[in-house]
């Protein structure tokens, strides 16, 4: 569904501060001053690696990608271990107990989480950090009393309404490839047409093209490749009677009775005007071939197009029946009989041109004309159906909205804390 990394509870959970005691603290620098307290270098560097092993182990990180990523993080390490050190000050003035059980249980859990398996590794583990497994109970106490603190001052104000899961679905929902609208469409197609002079033109050239052929100046593939894009055109065709029968209607319509080696008249279709001529016929098979002259509309006739649709829009704005409009000014032969009507599809099965127009459409409305290469498109969106949300994707939702509300809360709550805190930074040497 949706992927978001997002750290909660365990926001708070830092490994640092005071373990190192205030004797071999003297000896090092002091980076901060919070408060009675000090933050040193050596306890920023110990947090920085340990973010470091974090990325490798959790997130999979190399180790030097890990180090460099836990480095370019030093100032935030030290933002978040200073306000980690503000909410501990409160738990010890709120005078929060937590029970050696529950100290238990939370190094188990860490050593869980870390896939420490046995006491010696865990302890080469924080000798590795210079830390003493007493120093670390102390840190895990403190923790625990900062986490309770949490857990009584921010969490409840982390309830998510269903408003705001709605919000979050409708504003990400292009991340749920299966929550996509369905829309039951229609449209107005106004193609662009050759006018009466761009047909002359075309039948000008054909002639021309037949006469040459016919004198022997030309031979027919080379006037087929010369006006055919693709190079198919001018080929030798070669299909039973069988697979002929199958052919489009006005290739049979213009090859049944034409006789072998002669040229048949220009047939007018969608690419354009056809000629054909037979090369070889019998009972069981039929060879030939054919040449398409385009019949190609000129800006003139693409401008009448456009001021038809046009024409077309103003009238629905005007309140016209959209089916009726369609039946008498759409080209669209498939749907032009029953309104227009393109049945109902999903936005994710149009082209994404398309979906760009129809995707912003409320029911009932239309859109603005739509032009494409081949002409100009209204739509019109007759119902939507908008896909609900499973109880598990709710869930899902629920949770990542709580992550990013506890971040709000926590940063909210600690930012009170400093404004009345006495906290001096010096990161430099």
């Amino acid at each position: 569904m949706i992927c978001k990394k997002a750290v909660y509870l365990t926001l708070i959970v830092l490994l640092i501060g005071g373990v190192s005691g205030v004797h071999a603290r003297t000896f090092d620098r002091i980076i901060a001053y919070v408060n009675d307290d000090v933050v040193t270098k050596r306890e920023l560097d110990v947090l920085v690696n340990q973010r470091a092993m974090e990325l490798q182990q959790v997130y999979r990180f190399s180790k030097r990608e890990a180090l460099n990523e836990a480095e370019r993080q030093r100032s935030e390490l030290l933002d978040r271990l200073i306000r980690q050190m503000l909410l501990l000050e409160a738990a010890l003035t709120l005078k929060i107990t937590v029970t050696e059980v529950e100290v238990e249980q939370y190094i188990k859990d860490f050593k869980d989480r870390y896939q420490i398996e046995t006491d010696e590794e865990f302890k080469k583990q924080l000798n590795q950090e210079g830390m003493t497994l007493i120093a670390f109970r102390e840190q895990s106490e403190r923790n625990l009393k900062t986490e309770r603190l949490v857990m009584g001052r921010i969490v409840p104000r982390l309830q998510i309404r269903d408003r705001e899961i709605q919000k979050f679905f409708e504003e990400n929902r292009d991340q749920l490839s299966t929550k996509v609208d369905k829309v039951h469409l229609r449209h107005i197609f106004i193609a662009f047409k050759p006018n009466q002079a761009d047909r002359d033109a075309a039948y000008e050239n054909v002639t021309k093209v037949r006469h040459q052929i016919e004198t022997g100046d030309a031979k027919f593939q080379e006037f087929a490749q010369r006006y055919d894009a693709s190079k198919q055109a001018g080929d030798l065709v070669e299909a039973s009677t069988e697979e002929f029968s199958k052919f489009p209607k006005l290739f049979q319509d213009s090859l049944t009775d034409l006789a072998i080696g002669t040229l048949s008249e220009p047939v007018e279709a969608d690419k354009g005007l056809y000629v054909f001529t037979v090369e070889k016929k019998t009972d069981e098979m039929i060879a030939f071939r054919y040449l398409i002259v385009p019949l190609t509309p000129s800006p003139a006739a693409i401008q009448e197009a456009r001021e038809q649709a046009t024409d077309v829009h103003t009238k629905l704005e005007a309140g016209e029946d959209f089916s009726k409009l369609a039946l008498l000014h759409s080209d669209d032969d498939e749907t032009r009989e029953n309104g227009g009507d393109l049945g109902i599809r999903s936005l994710s099965e149009l082209n994404p041109k398309t979906r760009a127009v129809v995707e912003p459409l409320a029911p009932n409305a239309y859109s603005q004309p739509y032009e494409t290469e081949s002409g100009l498109h209204i739509f019109r969106v007759n119902e939507r159906n908008s896909p609900g949300l499973t109880e598990a994707e709710k869930t899902q939702i629920t949770v990542i909205l709580r992550q990013q509300r506890f971040q709000e809360e926590w940063d909210a709550y600690t930012n009170k804390l400093l404004e009345n805190a006495y906290v001096k930074i010096n990161l430099k040497e």
